[in-house]
């Protein structure tokens, strides 16, 4: 388990990227607040885990009435706070089941919505075949059986990244198409995420180098057939 001290200086580098990428994006699209780039943009919800956590609310504020940066650091001990609360960080997200890296919803269009988290953590589940294979036949199993499904969706970061996209079969990949280029929701910024649950910060440099997400958030869907089809073929 992450040591409290390394965990709040992770909250640290976490909440100065989301300061970074808030000026940034307001200096690239300046037709955007800075508190607007904070709350829709960056990572910090995604740290603080909530839209409605009080400090959240107030660095969106404090985002379009300070001159410099370094004004908002007024803030930190409010999110050391906040992340002092949610220590240790859980790995048993009540929405999943123990140990089960995927859960499922039902969309508008009747597909089987999938869910993803890193329950291997600190190790990735991308590196474990059998893992990932017997957790995604588990959930299309009970989507056919609990409401008839027989189409899987997602929307995700993950679309753009090839150890994902090689689990999935030709029909998936025909099917990938762009979604919105920016969000403050787990689809776009778990990549600013490692496999140990800390700042990715490769791939944080990287966004603030060109302004655009390294991996673009892309929905896809195929059916359930053609995925065991190439779990069987791999």
């Amino acid at each position: 388990m992450i040591s409290l001290e390394d965990y709040l200086a992770n909250t640290v580098k976490c909440w100065q990227f989301s300061l970074n990428v808030a000026w940034d994006q307001n200096r690239r699209h300046p037709e955007l607040s800075r508190g607007q780039c904070l709350r829709e943009r960056s990572f910090l919800r995604t740290l603080l885990r909530s839209d409605q956590a009080p400090v959240f609310v107030k660095a969106g504020r404090l985002a379009d009435s300070v001159r410099e940066m370094d004004e908002m650091q007024i803030l930190l001990p409010d999110v050391l706070d906040w992340m002092k609360a949610k220590y240790p960080p859980s790995l048993n997200d009540p929405k999943f089941e123990p140990g089960r890296t995927f859960r499922y919803e039902v969309n508008g269009k009747h597909y089987c919505y999938l869910h993803i988290r890193n329950a291997k953590q600190p190790e990735s589940f991308l590196k474990d075949p059998e893992y990932f294979k017997e957790n995604l036949c588990y959930i299309m199993d009970r989507a056919e059986r609990e409401n008839a499904c027989d189409t899987l969706y997602t929307a995700t970061w993950l679309n753009s990244l090839p150890a994902f996209l090689r689990y999935f079969p030709e029909e998936w990949h025909r099917n990938l198409a762009d979604t919105v280029p920016f969000g403050s929701a787990l689809g776009h910024q778990g990549q600013f995420i490692n496999r140990a649950g800390l700042l990715n910060e490769a791939t944080a440099a990287r966004f603030l180098q060109t302004g655009i997400l390294p991996y673009a958030r892309r929905e896809s869907h195929c059916s359930f057939a053609a995925v065991r089809k190439h779990f069987r073929e791999i």
